[in-house]
């Protein structure tokens, strides 16, 4: 992780009742291997946590004033300093619209990578444990739980110039505390939340009519290429491109050219993005199929149904054959035993 800028401000409000305090750092960090460490660990647990909103900035900038702030810094009007000093201001008034409480540590990050340069926003918490020191003895600790990520904000500052993304912005949302998350959202200026779901099953209905004039290995290997790309996007915390996973195909199947999928796309689908993100629930429910109740928890890949798994509608019952050696097993050894 290329850390250009890093910064964090204390923000307090311990009772409902009283003002948010803030203590501001006057200096960005002197980046070092520690604060590499703390870097790159709040990027992966924010990549890596779902439900992930993404959007844009609101334009109402005079009651949503951090994007102008962003570009002021941008354009060298404000120091980094001064424009997360602005933005800490702004976050103390919105918590003070609600009776949130909180005590964090707000951290914003600048990593330029070979693409262009993001911007991260992290509420970090402290957590308090007890160890034993060097003589034995019992002792407290305090230490940054960068694992408990639940507030947090990326900006891919590229995406935005362009001006040609619509989800240049995302944030994670604290679950279960409705009105701090408001709070925050207010704080970044978020707006235009995006239908990840819609896009994801309308991206998976077009795999499935492409896969069709396949035979059957090509389809199943198609279907398990799109699931892997997607998911290894996600993670990397990337949208899925129609030609970059299309030249993927064709690299890992050798049997199409290279814009072969994407000119199916765009000949079936003239309004389907060209770019978007996956909602991974869908992705891993397209690959395989689950659910469970008190007693049977069940899963298997998707293409088993019709083959080795077959469903009857009418008895609603499921028929398995080719079980599983281990299972088999288990089920012979219970049998015998009763």
């Amino acid at each position: 992780m290329a850390l250009t800028r890093i910064i964090a401000h204390r923000i307090q409000r311990l009772q409902p009742t009283q003002s948010a305090q803030l203590q501001l750092r006057q200096a960005a960090f002197d980046t070092n291997g520690k604060l590499e460490e703390l870097g790159y660990e709040l990027k992966v647990n924010f990549i890596r946590k779902g439900g992930k909103f993404y959007g844009r900035f609101s334009p109402e900038t005079i009651e949503f004033p951090f994007s102008s702030w962003l570009k002021e810094f941008r354009e060298e009007r404000f120091s980094f300093e001064s424009f997360t000093h602005k933005a800490m201001q702004h976050f103390a008034l919105e918590l003070e619209k609600s009776e949130t409480i909180l005590d964090a540590y707000v951290f914003f990050v600048i990593e330029k990578i070979e693409a262009g340069e993001l911007l991260y926003v992290f509420v970090v918490e402290h957590s308090y444990a007890i160890y034993l020191d060097t003589e034995l003895a019992v002792t407290d600790s305090c230490f940054l739980n960068s694992s408990q990520l639940g507030l947090a904000a990326k900006v891919t500052l590229s995406d935005w110039d362009a001006g040609e993304s619509a989800t240049y912005l995302a944030i994670l949302r604290e679950r279960g505390e409705k009105e701090l998350s408001d709070a925050f959202t207010q704080f970044i200026g978020f707006s235009d939340k995006h239908d990840l779901k819609s896009d994801t099953v309308e991206f998976l209905k077009i795999v499935d009519n492409f896969t069709e004039s396949l035979d059957e290995t090509t389809a199943k290997l198609t279907r398990n290429k799109v699931v892997d790309y997607c998911l290894e996007q996600n993670k990397a915390g990337k949208s899925v491109v129609i030609k970059d996973l299309s030249n993927s195909l064709s690299d890992e199947l050798k049997t199409y050219e290279p814009d072969h999928f994407s000119r199916y796309v765009e000949s079936t689908q003239d309004h389907i993005k060209a770019e978007f993100i996956p909602d991974t629930s869908q992705v891993r429910s397209y690959a395989r199929i689950s659910g469970r109740n008190d007693s049977i928890s069940m899963s298997f890949d998707a293409d088993c149904l019709g083959n080795n798994i077959l469903y009857d509608a009418a008895t609603d019952s499921l028929t398995i054959k080719n079980l599983p050696p281990a299972l088999k097993a288990r089920l012979l050894k219970h049998l015998s035993s009763h």
